[in-house]
């Protein structure tokens, strides 16, 4: 071993053990141009904070700025500092439907205002997976609680803001879909991205990520089918994911006010 190496190793093992102290509420993903951070809370297993993924330019998501996330009924008191104080949330989108809301509603967190973004209507039960999907960016509600949702991301120039839905990976996955593709990012990266839920609600615990109405429910993981069930709709019924998003309100000078606001200088 040389000078150089016998200097170095210990220096490793010290950065090493302060990045394993540091994570003891987010944890960065060795990715993470592609994930991002994913957000440690007891109460929600499958919140992750896009800064840091990539986009087709080079340039990244803004830290603290995006953050998608299953439902937050069951929200602790350090997780609600976590996500106020540490990530600046000010601001919670909630994909739900108006029961599901009513029935299983958000931990309050002070300072923070509320939306809701319903992309389902109340007891909309999808036939299949594929036609779930093919619902979320066609039917006449969905289309709507997207477009609003985009508003109030134009409208968010400070802080964070959280959007989310059950488990954060069908309703909360398209959302994801369509702001990465509004931000440049490729749709590999995308792809991957949603395939995320799977390892977050894995590590999450029983109350967390399965129905609580059905604990026994089991956990139905996301594949790459499902979200191109969506891309598919997407082209065929509106021609590209580029003419969907204006048909949301996003046009090209709207898709570069978001860039401008959420993604880092070139």
């Amino acid at each position: 071993m040389d000078v150089m190496s016998r200097l170095f190793k210990p220096l490793a093992i010290i950065l090493l053990a302060v990045g394993l102290l540091s994570g003891c509420t987010a944890e960065a993903d060795p990715i993470s141009g592609t994930y991002g951070q994913r957000i440690n809370l007891k109460g929600a297993s499958n919140t992750q904070d896009l800064g840091g993924i990539k986009t087709t330019s080079g340039q990244r998501i803004r830290s603290h700025r995006l953050i998608r996330s299953n439902q937050l009924a069951h929200l602790t008191k350090a997780d609600v500092r976590t996500l106020t104080h540490r990530f600046h949330v000010t601001k919670v989108a909630d994909l739900r439907s108006h029961d599901e809301i009513q029935t299983t509603p958000d931990v309050e967190m002070p300072g923070v205002t509320y939306y809701q973004d319903s992309v389902v209507a109340d007891h909309q039960l999808p036939v299949t997976t594929k036609r779930y999907y093919q619902d979320l960016v066609a039917t006449p509600i969905a289309v709507q609680g997207y477009a609003t949702l985009f508003k109030q991301l134009l409208a968010n120039h400070n802080g964070a803001l959280l959007y989310h839905c059950t488990y954060g990976k069908d309703r909360t996955g398209v959302a994801t879909m369509l702001i990465l593709t509004a931000l440049g990012v490729s749709k590999q990266t995308i792809v991957r991205e949603y395939l995320r839920s799977n390892v977050n609600l894995a590590q999450g615990s029983r109350l967390t990520f399965k129905d609580p109405a059905d604990p026994n429910q089991a956990f139905k993981r996301v594949t790459t089918g499902d979200l191109n069930a969506a891309y598919q709709e997407i082209n065929h019924r509106y021609g590209s994911t580029t003419k969907f998003l204006r048909r949301l309100g996003v046009t090209s000078a709207k898709q570069q006010t978001l860039r401008r606001m959420y993604l880092t200088a070139k």
